[in-house]
């Protein structure tokens, strides 16, 4: 007496409200035309040890630090700044990384 779909029988009382689109505020023609990168996703976890191994490449131009990095126009808080971005690293301690890499920098510098 139903047919196949006994709920399907009754009618609703008023018809379900759909959600209205927002009206999108208009953005600043200048913003839109300079893409910036957008930031990864944040890392929550602390930094509780660090450790640092230097070794120089045979062609003595380049330095590895996890990452192929120039002496010259690489800095320890470039690299920090870096890692908190592509969210590597909390950026509260971006200062104690830079600290860090920049002693162990100076150190081998030394040695070399």
């Amino acid at each position: 007496r139903n047919g196949i779909y006994p709920l399907m029988n009754f009618a609703v009382s008023r018809p379900h409200a759909l959600p209205r689109a927002l009206s999108q505020p208009q953005e600043d023609p200048q913003k839109a035309k300079t893409p910036t990168p957008e930031p990864f996703d944040v890392e929550t976890r602390k930094v509780v040890q660090m450790q640092c191994n230097m070794e120089l490449n045979e062609d003595k131009s380049q330095w590895h630090v996890s990452a192929w990095m120039l002496p010259q126009s690489d800095n320890s808080k470039d690299l920090a700044t870096e890692l908190v971005h592509y969210g590597f690293i909390h950026e509260d301690d971006c200062e104690k990384l830079a600290a860090f890499l920049e002693s162990a920098f100076h150190k081998h510098r030394s040695q070399a």
